[in-house]
């Protein structure tokens, strides 16, 4: 499968490169390859891009001298995992951004994105060659074999945010570039309701269909907001694409039943993306097929909460799971080798995924036709390792208070938007607080909030054993209090960037 290498020197037009690509050739390795030639060939690139880093990268080459690492020592993909991984604390804080580009220099970088601070303050990724191919690669295989836009007249919306933010930017250049090879045209409207849904009411009738790529809030807010103002989604052939936020198989189905859309393969379709490396992996009809499974076989993934659930190309990217959290290595703009984003996941072969299948449903391959069955890896997503409030020592993660939300009839008044704050009492005893938004023009209601308070409680203590444990030793008020809000609120959720879910 022929893809760029951005470690090493450019030379030549990317885009020129992108046009050269033969898909179908992709798309036949994607089916026919098996496992073992994905890693083989992901473990020598991984190696290479170590290599090239070791020599061409200031910041990587002082990283390794202060951890008394001789490349030429790292041979094996064996010794290549004794490496000692980077992250935000100890590469990206410690070293000029200069210092950590191809060379040491920036010229090779064309965009320049930021990411948009969740976890702290913003940082800067210039983004290389290598980079935006691969994303026009990626993005043609999606809409093409999933949204089939070669044989649609299709208008693809962008809710993404736009300006120096990453998201928006990264899904119009490559959409663009692929829109110049099929009936597709692109409009980035941003995240804003009032403009998406003038442009449907207004364009959906001289289109076969639409795609509408954002935020799975946002995606839901512009359904039902459409939908009360009298949008009648299921005259308009409509399909999903999702990014930075998980959800359970019962947020899709509620949405899917707002939006009229009967088939979800095909038609919803979520991403795995961050600022350092864009678009890393992908929903698949088998990757959500399994994440069903795990939803109803929570045992399946060896943990109580069940993950979000992607393939991915380790020819794009060398993936690891190590101690429950994934390590990336990728020739990024910036080259990023064995760095930890502080996700919490694993990952499994293209025959454990199967296998895992075969155990609960012989029928999955027939249920997922027609469409494609790539032999790619998966990896299981639970959410950033990082993200957590400890709450007298129980660590508390957003993804379980999604859990506790995505169900009805809360689905129907929620947003789907929340952040959590931890407090302390007069008496100094700590206290944990849920602030939530609510859709436009629902009024807070006390039994509204006592409701969720409780599926609140019920989930944590049945899929958190740090909780659970608390509270059956613990004297204390380990209720949390929940907060209902006006739809964007300016205190707590201001339109705009994805919400900070620690406040």
């Amino acid at each position: 499968m022929p893809q760029p290498h951005q470690s090493k020197k450019p030379n030549g037009n990317w885009v020129t490169d992108y046009y050269r690509l033969d898909i179908k050739t992709i798309e036949q390795d994607l089916k026919n390859q098996t496992g073992n030639i994905w890693q083989t060939q992901s473990e020598k690139r991984a190696l290479d891009i170590f290599h090239q880093a070791a020599k061409r990268v200031p910041a990587y080459k002082d990283f390794l001298h202060q951890h008394k690492i001789r490349p030429e020592k790292i041979k094996s993909i064996k010794d290549f995992s004794q490496v000692p991984a980077t992250d935000k604390k100890n590469y990206i804080f410690k070293y000029p951004l200069k210092m950590r580009a191809w060379d040491g220099k920036l010229n090779q970088g064309k965009i320049i994105a930021s990411s948009s601070g969740t976890t702290g303050s913003s940082n800067f990724w210039p983004r290389g060659r290598g980079q935006e191919l691969k994303a026009a690669v990626t993005h043609e295989l999606l809409y093409k074999n999933f949204f089939e836009i070669d044989k649609y007249q299709t208008l693809l919306i962008i809710g993404f945010p736009m300006g120096v933010y990453v998201s928006g930017m990264a899904t119009v250049l490559p959409s663009w570039l692929v829109a110049q090879k099929y009936p597709l045209t692109v409009m980035s409207v941003g995240n804003n309701k009032t403009e998406t849904l003038k442009a449907i009411k207004n364009l959906h009738k001289l289109y076969q269909q639409i795609i509408f790529v954002g935020h799975p809030f946002f995606i839901k807010d512009v359904i039902e907001t459409g939908k009360s103002a009298g949008v009648d989604w299921k005259k308009i052939k409509l399909r999903l694409m999702f990014c930075s936020e998980g959800f359970n198989e019962a947020w899709r189905e509620h949405l899917m039943d707002e939006a009229g859309i009967k088939n979800k393969f095909g038609s919803t379709l979520s991403t795995y993306g961050s600022s350092e490396m864009l678009l890393m992996a992908f929903e698949t009809p088998m990757s959500i097929s399994l994440k069903q499974l795990a939803e109803n076989k929570p045992s399946l993934f060896g943990r109580a909460h069940a993950p979000n659930v992607f393939q991915y190309n380790p020819l794009l990217r060398y993936v690891e799971g190590v101690n429950r959290e994934l390590i990336f290595t990728s020739d990024s703009g910036l080259p990023l080798i064995r760095f930890n984003l502080h996700d919490s996941g694993k990952t499994l072969n293209f025959k454990q995924a199967a296998t895992a299948l075969d155990s609960g449903n012989k029928n999955w391959r027939a249920n997922i036709k027609p469409w494609p069955l790539w032999q790619l890896p998966f990896l299981a997503l639970w959410g950033r390792s990082d993200h957590t409030i400890i709450f007298y020592a129980a660590n508390i993660y957003p993804e379980h208070i999604h859990a506790a939300l995505h169900q009805k009839p809360f689905l129907r008044n929620l947003t789907g938007k929340f952040t959590l704050h931890k407090g302390y009492k007069k008496n100094m005893d700590e206290f944990l607080e849920i602030n939530i938004e609510l859709r436009p023009n629902v009024k807070k209601q006390n039994t509204m909030a006592k409701n969720i308070q409780q599926a609140v409680v019920e989930k944590l203590e049945g899929i958190n054993m740090e909780y659970q444990f608390l509270r059956n030793h613990l004297e204390k008020d380990l209720v949390p209090r929940v907060k209902l809000h006006p739809y964007q609120h300016p205190a707590y959720f201001k339109p705009g960037l994805k919400p900070k879910y620690i406040s």
